[in-house]
């Protein structure tokens, strides 16, 4: 067996490590890292929630659609409320704010 001497073994350690600290550096920040990684499930985390959202304004719009399909008193209401309208006949009084 030969044996290193001080420098050469020295020499060689110091390349060992450095290729073990570049390993570890692109492990962490390279493709697919660990911190790209960690940035894809906030963003993952981010999509849930806005689906969530999505979700339960859907759910809240199908059932107004469906109140609105179902009843002429509901169609009114929102004719009044969101458009304004009025009957015939009928005196609309404003008042300043």
């Amino acid at each position: 067996m030969v044996q290193f001497s001080g420098f050469i073994r020295k020499k060689y350690l110091f390349w060992v490590g450095l290729s073990v600290a570049g390993m570890i550096l692109f492990a962490v920040f390279g493709g697919r890292g660990i911190m790209q990684i960690y940035q894809l499930k906030e963003e993952r985390n981010r999509i849930q929630e806005s689906n969530a959202r999505l979700q339960e304004d859907n759910r809240k719009l199908a059932e107004k659609i469906s109140r609105l399909r179902n009843s002429k008193e509901e169609v009114e209401k929102v004719a009044r409320e969101e458009l304004g309208l009025v009957k015939k006949g009928e005196i609309v009084y404003q008042f300043d704010k």
